[in-house]
């Protein structure tokens, strides 16, 4: 068998310049497994629980034909989580992203659909604006669960729902098993879509404000000062991180209140 079809000869990566990707989704999905399936060691804690492993974000790095930045954040789709937290660890994912990520990867559990992340695309939309979608794949975990099923027909036999998230992100996703994790294809698939959506967006990187007020920021000082001194910077743009926080947790909200049919005051925010 050719190398180039061989799930474990082939590269991992083909060369390129550096990519820094965000992972988003729900505590127990494999959010975490995929970023060390991806950076090809346990650089995150993982584990099947619907406790949250990760507290807080963290980036991990691999250099192999090139850069590869991984940055992986707290189950931010789940609406137990405090306003404070969720504003504390974006603050966090936009300074170790910075100049801005090349990509969102939402990372969805195949047989797992939740009222959150029906509504994830509309609710990142908030935090981060209308363009953030034109950076987003869709990652499925636990591809194993298909039994032989295709993904293609796993999504086009799915939740109305699932399709629409899946097309607010331009119709990009890709399967993960995270249990085969020597399984070069498919990081491969997803290095290759990634570096097909970025020349799509002319060849950058997702930014805004928030981002390029962080990078000015830290090439102000050393960088290895940087790491250590992060969450000492006074940003400009707290506030305006204050209301799209909230916001983004009323998107989220409002899909529990309309599936169990509660007026907007039973929850607060």
């Amino acid at each position: 068998m050719a190398c180039s079809k061989c799930r474990y000869c082939c590269p991992f990566y083909t060369p390129g310049p550096p990519l820094r990707i965000v992972l988003i989704g729900k505590t127990g999905v494999g959010k975490s497994a995929v970023g060390n399936t991806i950076l090809r060691r346990k650089v995150f804690e993982s584990s099947p629980s619907a406790n949250s492993v990760t507290e807080r974000c963290k980036k991990g790095m691999i250099n192999e034909r090139r850069e590869i930045y991984v940055i992986d954040t707290p189950g931010i789709l789940d609406t137990s989580k405090s306003k404070d937290l969720i504003k504390r660890e974006i603050l966090r994912c936009i300074q170790v992203s910075a100049p801005g990520p090349h990509a969102f990867l939402l990372v969805l559990q195949i047989g797992r659909f939740t009222t959150e992340e029906q509504r994830s695309v509309q609710a990142l939309q908030e935090l981060f604006g209308q363009e953030a979608s034109k950076y987003m794949i869709v990652v499925f975990t636990h591809g194993d669960a298909l039994c032989g099923k295709s993904i293609e027909d796993y999504v086009k036999d799915g939740h109305p729902e699932l399709r629409r998230v899946i097309q607010s992100c331009g119709s990009r996703y890709v399967v993960f098993n995270n249990n085969d994790g020597k399984n070069r294809v498919q990081v491969r698939k997803l290095i290759e879509k990634i570096d097909e959506m970025v020349a799509a967006n002319g060849g950058q990187w997702f930014t805004q404000d928030m981002f390029k007020e962080a990078e000015e920021k830290i090439q102000q000082q050393n960088v290895e000062r940087a790491a250590a001194e992060l969450m000492e910077y006074q940003f400009s743009f707290l506030g305006m991180l204050d209301n799209r926080v909230a916001l983004f947790q009323q998107v989220l909200l409002e899909g529990i209140r309309e599936q169990f049919g509660l007026d907007s005051g039973f929850y607060g925010t």
